[in-house]
């Protein structure tokens, strides 16, 4: 009987942290995230996020050479996000970055700033399925 009781103990033990695990798991994977990387080798400026119907704002600031900033998407409303920059010469772009946020939305989107041969800027959207 005792045996028993024991076995009952470390199923019941199994049992709960299996269903811990889980409803972590589901509240992490309830993200998206919006990955900014410089890729250039020189720091850009007045980095900024602007949803169009929330009308938030995110200021990041200065994102340096080879460095990213990561921002968890707010997803409770539909929406879409513009991205802003400054490059080193004071030109301002602007970039659709997400052009639309489903309420629940997942997943990772990159966008990858970089400056080509020819000296202009422009960003590479990648998406990436979590």
């Amino acid at each position: 009987m005792n045996v028993i009781k024991r076995y009952f103990v470390i199923l019941l033990f199994i049992v709960i942290v299996s269903t811990v695990i889980a409803g972590c798991e589901s509240v992490v994977n309830k993200n998206a995230v919006l990955v900014i990387k410089n890729n250039s080798d020189e720091q850009i400026h007045n980095v900024r996020l602007a949803y169009t119907s929330s009308k938030e704002v995110v200021e990041i600031g200065v994102i340096n050479p080879k460095d990213k900033y990561e921002h968890i998407i707010n997803n409770k409303q539909e929406d879409s996000i513009t991205l802003y920059y400054i490059d080193p010469l004071g030109v301002e772009h602007k970039e659709n970055a997400v052009g639309y946020i489903v309420k629940g939305m997942k997943g990772t989107t990159v966008l990858i700033i970089y400056k080509n041969d020819e000296s202009n800027w422009g960003v590479k959207k990648e998406s990436v399925k979590n």
